[in-house]
């Protein structure tokens, strides 16, 4: 009977520390890992499309933009870099960026 209680006991607790391991995994402090929070807007002005607009309501124009993310009030996480040489661009509305990574956001 003892060996029984202590093979339930080993048994559980293994599955227990399992279980908190995989839920530890799954939970990303995005924040912490560089990204910032933010929305995708369709801005509706010739020439601009989808914007990505910052926590701080700062706009980015992205380089390039999975269609995934082409869709109006997105909350996403992203990372990017702001180019040093800000070319032409018929979108007057945000700086040009390049997206070094983007999540969606829940």
């Amino acid at each position: 009977m003892f060996r029984i209680i202590t093979l339930f006991t080993v048994t559980f607790s293994l599955f227990t520390f399992k279980v908190n391991a995989q839920e530890k995994k799954q939970k990303i402090n995005y924040e912490k890992e560089g990204y910032v929070k933010a929305e995708v807007i369709h801005y509706k002005v010739e020439g601009c499309g989808y914007l990505i607009e910052l926590a701080d309501k700062t706009k980015i124009a992205p380089d390039k933009l999975a269609n995934e993310f082409k869709n109006d009030k997105e909350k996403i996480w992203v990372k990017y870099s702001v180019a040093k040489k800000q070319p032409m661009s018929t979108c007057m509305a945000g700086k040009l960026a390049e997206i070094v990574d983007i999540k969606k956001r829940k």
